[in-house]
């Protein structure tokens, strides 16, 4: 009985399948081996206060970046929610939902004006009319989506801060490792760790960075869709504008040449006596 000529070849192939595998698994087993704590998750402990600090504040750090995504996401999805649409609708989607429900308002009577100081909130100004319910509601949660996305936006900020002061602790604990760890048993581990943190912290803090200016950014969009762009007048406040008047008169001169004011002109010089003699009469 004769194999196949197929079958022959897909024999070859698993076996050297099977082969490559053996070859490659003590180097796949040491990729796997140097995984760092801190890139699992975890803070080194060496007994050594400055450097079980640091381990723990950059662990710390990388788990709040892992929900830097989520927490920009969050304003988002209230607005779509504020707006009546799906909370996973896209963010122009739901600034567009805004922006129609600011133009409802404008068309009937109520002019929005977003005031950032001392906090964000919205402003109304009725013309002529109350806010009925809907109309509060919707003030609300538009009031409510442009605080949050700036909260956001002001969190991640601070988030993307700190990772670069540990960088610089980091720097400064790598530059005293070798004398501070001499002899220590966890010696090498914890230089590992220090190279770890160096990754794991420029990517926390490009992660915080880039969601921060996405918060940021629908903040400012939001703005821009619901703002009237007039403040309403505060009540007892003038709006009339004083008006400077220039007294009559006062309008200068143009300024001559030379300094000062102009002197008065010198009477002429009277002509010489004849024959050199004074004119002088006794």
């Amino acid at each position: 009985m004769t194999r196949a000529p197929g079958g022959a070849s897909r024999l070859r192939a698993a076996a050297l399948a099977l082969l490559l595998a053996a070859a490659h698994a003590p180097l796949l087993a040491a990729c796997a081996a140097q995984a760092s704590q801190l890139e699992q998750g975890r803070a080194l402990r060496t007994g050594k206060q400055p450097y079980d600090a640091f381990f723990e504040a950059a662990r710390a750090l990388r788990e709040e970046s892992l929900k830097a995504e989520a927490l920009a996401d969050a304003p988002r999805a209230e607005l779509a929610r504020a707006a009546g649409l799906d909370p996973r609708s896209a963010a122009d989607a739901a600034l567009d939902a805004a922006r129609a429900r600011a133009a409802e308002l404008r068309a009937s009577g109520v002019s929005l004006h977003v005031e950032l100081a001392p906090e964000a909130r919205l402003v109304s100004a009725r013309g002529g009319r109350s806010l009925d319910a809907d109309d509060r509601d919707a003030v609300e949660a538009l009031e409510a989506s442009l605080k949050s996305s700036l909260a956001a936006a002001k969190q991640l900020g601070e988030l993307s801060k700190r990772a670069a002061e540990l960088e610089k602790q980091r720097a400064s604990l790598a530059a005293a490792w070798a004398e501070t760890m001499a002899g220590d048993p966890q010696r090498r581990e914890a230089k590992r760790e220090l190279e770890a943190a160096e990754r794991v912290l420029a990517e926390a803090g490009a992660d915080a960075e880039r969601h921060a200016g996405r918060a940021s950014k629908l903040a400012l969009d939001l703005v821009l869709a619901v703002d009237a762009g007039v403040a309403p007048a505060r009540r007892g406040a003038s709006t009339r504008r004083p008006t400077s008047r220039q007294p009559a008169g006062s309008a200068k001169a143009p300024p001559q040449r030379g300094s000062g004011a102009a002197a008065a002109p010198r009477p002429p010089k009277p002509p010489p006596p004849p024959n050199g003699e004074d004119d002088f009469d006794p």
